[in-house]
């Protein structure tokens, strides 16, 4: 739809509600892999040319499973890691699938390391050494790891050293985006 049609539109009793292709757009999230769909609005098949030249036809969809997108927070809880614990596996699991941007534990929080992230049983990390918990905290500006999507029966396991003689809480969560039926 072009300026001069659009305002056609809306001068004829139309109003911007009736413009029906607005994809939403989440600041510093990036591309969504999932499209809305608006009540009220026909979802339209694609032309597909068929194999050996054949004419066009319809193509039909199923309904989406998931129709939005929103930017959310994925939360920990709170898990106490036990002094000089070799390795402490916490899961966390979504609701609906979920596409973390960055993981946040708070500042106070210290002497932890997280040895491994499993996201359907393979460990994102390079080794099982452990990296400072310290580098996600909230004031960290150190770059931060682009994630995979959780899956609701799977979801991320992290798995915590605490070299320390103390107990030291594991806290946190991811801001990210989670899809909607």
């Amino acid at each position: 739809m072009n300026a001069d049609q659009l305002a056609q539109m809306l001068l004829s009793g139309g109003s911007v509600g009736d413009l029906v292709h607005v994809r939403p757009v989440y600041p510093g999230v990036g591309e969504v892999a999932v499209r809305p769909v608006y009540p009220g609005v026909q979802q339209v098949g694609l032309p597909v040319a068929q194999a050996g030249g054949a004419p066009q036809q319809q193509v039909e969809f199923s309904q989406a499973a998931y129709v939005a997108g929103d930017v959310t927070y994925l939360g920990f809880g709170s898990t106490s890691i036990p002094a000089s614990s070799p390795g402490t596996a916490v899961q966390v699991l979504p609701l609906r699938p979920f596409t973390p941007q960055k993981m946040g534990n708070p500042s106070t929080n210290i002497g932890l390391l997280v040895s491994q992230v499993q996201i359907s049983g393979t460990n994102i990390f390079s080794n099982n050494a452990g990296v400072p918990i310290e580098l996600f905290s909230e004031v960290s500006t150190f770059p931060q790891i682009i994630w995979p999507t959780l899956d609701t029966a799977t979801g991320v396991t992290f798995v915590l050293i605490n070299p320390t003689g103390a107990a030291i809480p594991f806290q946190g969560g991811f801001y990210g985006t989670q899809v909607r039926r």
